[in-house]
């Protein structure tokens, strides 16, 4: 016997059965383009689309539109037509919506021909969202136009909000988020007067994302923040202060203090100039901290890593910590003198430093960490500008007086010739912790062919790298 609903002539559709608030959240999967497509699906679906409280216009979904009939254009006249468009469609969808409260409100627009031209649509648009009490609001647009922040700042339904557009927010009068739980702020000018309000206006924000904005605030204080992240992105660094600085004419400041006795969560990226500054940190509360250090490769030149930011010693507490950039080696060195003891450090990841020229840094840094249990080492082996032998040869490493350390994750370079060195370093380390090392070769597919080049070209690198191999087995084993 078939199982109800499984006969060939039964073509009943279940979904479309399904009440209004279920295909609601099916079709808040889908972009707003997409959502008004449905209409033609049935007569059931045909004005669900209208009360959707979830609402995705994205330019790019028309600018690689295929079905647009464009190919007799030229490339501008093409940018145009799908501006347009997309223009038109947002007007449009907005103009046959029910006046029904909204959820989600996510606008993106990005650069082209004709941005400029979105000022006062967009203005409309976002004034459109707030008016219908969204609990999140997503905008994305590069240019500063016209965007209402009085009125952004001053919905009280928010719960998420993310800006995205290179503006200058320093002439806010007030911020009244009282649900406002989550906001991420990208590519904005925030003054120190912004935080003061933001943090007295939002009584219940615990997540906060600041990235890659241009600084004129030094001190972050609120009591009920959570999770905070802030970064400054090296790839973004050259383009971002060509731009930020041309439109508002504003050096960039230092964090000097955060203070958030309530913070889990910190995580910090920013390039090396910016470590070379004292930075005070108060978070009693924190578990888990992630700190990348950069340097921008237009910056390399004549660099030299100056003074210390002291952020180790604010945090003492922390159970995760993960260590990571291309200027690791050089933080580590500065701070050297003031580590903490890291007493509930239980997993620590180091990215990036050159083990074959730096154990001993790790080696220090480790006996300030005495209860850990898990060690992760990524990128290990020696990447530094100058090859230190003679360094390797006079390493004092001490070992590992923490008795509690039971995994040593690293990944290493297996046709690497330090690798061998490096493991027997850790052997060293670990031997009164009873601890077991996993190694993971993480030679790449061009590494690995430009090393069977090298072979064929010299047969004494081939019995180099043979015995390199069986070291790391006896090592491994």
């Amino acid at each position: 016997m078939e199982p109800a609903g499984n006969s060939m002539g039964d073509e009943r559709d279940m979904i479309s059965s399904l009440p209004d608030c279920l295909i609601h959240l099916i079709m808040s999967f889908l972009t707003a383009q997409q959502a008004v497509r449905t209409c033609v699906l049935s007569k059931r679906w045909k004005n669900l689309w209208t009360t959707l409280p979830f609402l995705n216009f994205d330019q790019l979904n028309f600018e690689y539109d295929d079905e647009s009939d464009d190919s007799e254009l030229e490339f501008d006249d093409t940018q145009r037509y799908k501006i347009n468009k997309f223009r038109e469609f947002v007007n449009t969808a907005l103009l046959l919506r029910e006046a029904s409260n909204l959820h989600k409100f996510h606008i993106s627009c990005h650069p082209g021909l004709g941005l400029a031209e979105y000022g006062m649509f967009m203005r409309s648009w976002i004034l459109y969202a707030l008016k219908h009490n969204p609990q999140e609001l997503h905008i994305y647009f590069m240019f500063d136009g016209s965007v209402p922040l009085s009125c952004i700042f001053s919905c009280s339904s928010l719960v998420d909000a993310s800006l995205n557009f290179p503006l200058c927010v320093k002439n806010i009068n007030t911020i009244n988020l009282p649900c406002l739980r989550r906001l991420h702020l990208m590519w904005i000018v925030l003054y120190q007067e912004f935080f003061e309000k933001l943090f007295c206006g939002c009584p219940v924000l615990e997540f906060l994302h600041l990235e890659d904005c241009y600084r004129k605030y030094s001190i972050i204080n609120s009591q009920s923040l959570k999770y905070l992240k802030v970064e400054n992105h090296d790839s973004f660094l050259q383009e971002k202060e060509s731009i930020v600085f041309k439109l508002f004419r504003v050096p960039e400041c230092v964090i000097k203090m955060i203070n958030t006795p309530n913070l889990l969560s910190f995580c910090y990226t920013d390039w090396v100039d910016f470590f070379g500054h004292k930075m005070l940190l108060k978070m009693p509360s924190l578990t888990s901290a992630n700190i990348h250090i950069t340097c921008p490769l237009y910056k390399l030149k004549n660099w030299s890593y100056k003074g210390k930011s002291n952020i180790l010693m604010g945090l003492p507490d922390v159970q995760n910590l993960k260590l990571s950039g291309s200027r690791i080696k050089d933080f580590l060195e500065s701070e050297l003198p003031n580590y903490p003891v890291f007493s509930n450090l239980k997993y620590l990841s180091v990215d990036g430093l050159c083990l074959s020229c730096h154990f001993n840094l790790l080696a220090s840094f480790l006996n300030h960490c005495l209860n850990l249990e898990k060690l992760s080492l990524l990128r290990v082996n020696c990447h530094c500008e100058e090859v230190l032998y003679n360094n390797r040869e006079s390493l004092n490493i001490a070992p590992f007086k923490g008795k509690q350390l039971r995994t040593v994750e690293v990944e290493v370079c297996g046709s690497d010739k330090d690798t061998p060195q490096i493991m027997k370093y850790l052997h060293n380390i670990t031997e009164e912790s009873s601890s077991q090392i996993k190694m993971t070769d993480a030679t790449d597919l061009l590494g690995w062919l430009f090393q069977e080049l090298d072979v064929s070209s010299s047969s004494s690198t081939g019995e180099d790298t043979a015995s390199n191999s069986d070291d790391l087995r006896q090592l491994v084993h």
